[in-house]
């Protein structure tokens, strides 16, 4: 794993690189791998004392065992309204800085939890006492992005003999882009492109990314200070979906809700059938099953199933 980020980093003369990796094995299919650059520098413009911190991180394991353990790494990190689809029907998702992917059945742990790999790069720019930003490294897009991720999926996969006969492949442009952040000004207004899915608050910003059979994502957020208001994803990619399996409840999320899924203070999950195959419906940052209800049976109507929420939930 380490190779291959270490080749997409490059050089950068003005820092220090390092890589760390712990590599899976049969006995513990678990690793993960991390290469960064840090830089230390007096600006030339105004004689600051500048820092930069960038690192890219590779994590290979099955999911979570618990419930909000499992969303939190999956829900709030990959699924969020810059997540689109990984190209060729690898089930996953990607960004222009990383990327999640569950692996073949072959890795399943024995209790039938997937493996998942993920690829994430983040960084840190400081310039003097005061200023000081988010500054990730370029991986150069979602399509080198996924391919990043799929060859960091393949050496674990290796070293960790579950690996399939064919190593897996990304032979396809990323078709479904994410829309840009567009700012929402009333509380009134809809948000993520659905009808009647109103934020109930004022000068936040929505982005919408995948809309697909497979996928379909949204996240609102402060216009000013980016905290979230709201996450909705729904995941119909069977293998995507399996890490979910296990903590969809049993019981209907609510009266009158088609399916199961349960709700927690800042959360709810539900799978529900339509159009002959199960849907996952999530939402994070609320537990307003109005926001739900309206993104729900959105989906419901776009795929041509019945409404999976009550008439009157969503408000």
């Amino acid at each position: 794993m380490a190779v291959a980020l270490v080749d997409a980093f490059g050089d950068d003369d003005d820092g220090s690189r390092t890589a760390e990796e712990t590599a899976p094995n049969r006995e513990r299919p678990t690793g993960s791998c991390e290469v960064a650059i840090d830089s230390d520098y007096k600006s030339s413009y105004d004689g600051d004392e500048v820092s930069v911190d960038q690192r890219v991180s590779v994590e290979y394991g099955p999911a979570p065992k618990a419930a909000e353990a499992r969303l939190s790494m999956v829900h709030d990190r990959f699924l969020g309204g810059d997540a689109v689809p990984l190209p060729d029907g690898l089930p996953g998702t990607v960004n222009g800085s990383g990327g999640l992917l569950v692996l073949p059945k072959s890795c399943d742990t024995d209790d039938g939890r997937p493996t998942i790999v993920t690829l994430e790069a983040s960084g840190r720019y400081s310039s003097g006492p005061s200023y000081t930003q988010n500054d990730p490294p370029d991986l150069g897009g979602a399509r080198e992005a996924a391919v990043l991720l799929v060859a960091a999926a393949n050496s674990g996969m290796a070293a960790a003999g579950c690996a399939p006969d064919e190593p897996l492949r990304v032979s396809s442009p990323v078709y479904d882009l994410p829309g840009r952040t567009e700012s929402v000004f009333s509380a009134s207004d809809d948000v993520c492109g659905i009808r009647g899915l109103r934020p109930g608050t004022e000068d936040v910003k929505d982005q919408i990314g995948a809309v697909t059979r497979d996928l379909q994502t949204c996240s609102v957020r402060g216009d000013r200070d980016d905290v979230p208001h709201l996450d909705l994803a729904m995941v119909a990619q069977p293998r995507l979906a399996a890490v979910f399996d296990g903590i969809v409840g049993e019981r209907p999320a609510a009266r009158g809700w088609r399916g199961t899924g349960t709700t927690s203070k800042e959360r709810v999950i539900v799978r529900a059938d339509c159009a002959n195959r199960p849907l996952t419906l999530l939402m994070g940052a609320s537990s307003d099953r109005g926001h739900l209800a309206a993104f729900a049976n959105a989906v419901a109507a776009r795929l041509g199933c019945a409404p999976i929420a009550p008439k009157g939930a969503a408000r």
